[in-house]
């Protein structure tokens, strides 16, 4: 669940008035580990560190490596270094550290989410004579394609054209 600046603000407040955390997340019916995780990002990094994130982060590989190397460097424990670091998950940290390990610094570069855009065909408007091999065998392929597409297409209508005659001839 999404939490307003305000409502955290209000938590905060209610904690820093000398309530427990306990008494605290009974109040505002939150888990007690959130009212400690608001309190810590914001004695750390005041409201920006509290305040919701309006899209995904994007982290660079440098920013990355950077967070790993202080984290063991430091002796640190992934939460402390996600409130060092504004960062909204220590989980992410645990992950970005597994991919170091794996892969080193390949292993943090971002991976692209879900299927790749479909590309345009690569028929370019050059002459036939002025086009290299390569591009003339990607527009052959593109073209074996188109035409297999279109007999399938005619064959698909013209069966569903027999089948409304046969239809329309057994009615009478």
């Amino acid at each position: 669940m999404r939490y307003t600046l305000d409502f955290k603000i209000e938590v905060i407040a209610y904690y820093r008035q000398g309530h427990t955390g306990l008494a605290t997340s009974e109040k505002f019916k939150v888990d007690s580990k959130l009212v400690q995780k608001w309190v810590k990002q914001y004695q750390s990094g005041g409201i920006d560190a509290i305040k919701p994130k309006s899209s995904k982060a994007h982290y660079s590989r440098e920013f990355k490596h950077h967070v790993i190397t202080t984290m063991l460097e430091q002796g640190l424990s992934q939460s402390e270094v996600a409130l060092t670091f504004n960062i909204s998950s220590p989980a992410l940290i645990s992950h970005w550290h597994k991919a170091y390990r794996l892969y080193g610094m390949s292993g943090l570069i971002s991976k692209r989410k879900g299927r790749t855009a479909m590309t345009k065909p690569f028929i370019t408007d050059k002459p036939d004579d002025e086009k290299t091999l390569a591009e003339l065998k990607r527009e052959n392929e593109y073209l074996r394609a188109e035409v297999a597409y279109l007999k399938k297409l005619d064959a698909l209508l013209k069966q569903k054209e027999q089948a409304v005659t046969k239809q329309g001839s057994s009615k009478h």
